[in-house]
């Protein structure tokens, strides 16, 4: 019993002593990061960053207010008129559907449903309805379009197309070839 009892002990004050083994080697180590570096490291110059001459964000910005001042904005300038063109086209469009949708919503309620025009006109205030409606989502199409190209084109602004690039056709008497040349 007492040999039982000793080697409990014995456990007992090892994994106390590993443990404070532990403790006191933890602290010792975070001390020993309290000693400042004399040695300074110079970090290389940073080039400048890149800006971008056209902000994308104000093109989409500018495209979402009015479609085809975000590309003036970009300088896409034969593309400004054809947005603008669009958008006041459909806006037209929404405009004359909306009035005879409502005119012919004004005939129906007037209507008696056994009257043998109900039909018809039903169909006709349907037609200028759907009209209307589909012209509303082309206009969102225009809007989305002109915002995205807008931003595209923002992005390109500064990109440089270099003349150098052709693209040739190689004959050989064996195989045909396709080549893409850049000269320097």
């Amino acid at each position: 019993m007492q040999f039982t009892n000793l080697t409990k002990r014995l456990k007992t004050l090892l994994k106390i002593l590993l443990i404070s083994f532990i403790f006191i080697a933890n602290i010792a180590f975070c001390m020993s990061q309290d000693e400042i570096d004399s040695v300074e490291v110079e970090s290389p110059e940073k080039k400048p960053e890149f800006q971008m001459t056209k902000s994308p964000t104000g093109a989409i910005y500018r495209s979402l207010a009015i479609p085809g001042w975000g590309q003036w904005y970009v300088e896409s300038y034969w593309k400004a008129p054809i947005f603008l063109a669009g958008a006041l086209g459909l806006y037209g469009s929404i405009i004359y559907n909306q009035i005879e949708f409502s005119n012919y919503a004004e005939i129906l309620d007037g209507m008696e449903k056994d009257n043998p025009e109900y039909e018809i006109t039903l169909l006709r205030r349907e037609y200028f309805r759907d009209n209307r409606d589909m012209s509303g989502f082309y206009l969102i199409g225009v809007y989305v379009l002109a915002a995205v190209d807008a931003y595209v084109g923002a992005h390109l602004f500064d990109f440089e197309v270099e003349e150098n690039l052709s693209i040739g056709f190689i004959p050989h008497s064996l195989n045909p070839r396709v080549a893409v040349f850049i000269r320097f």
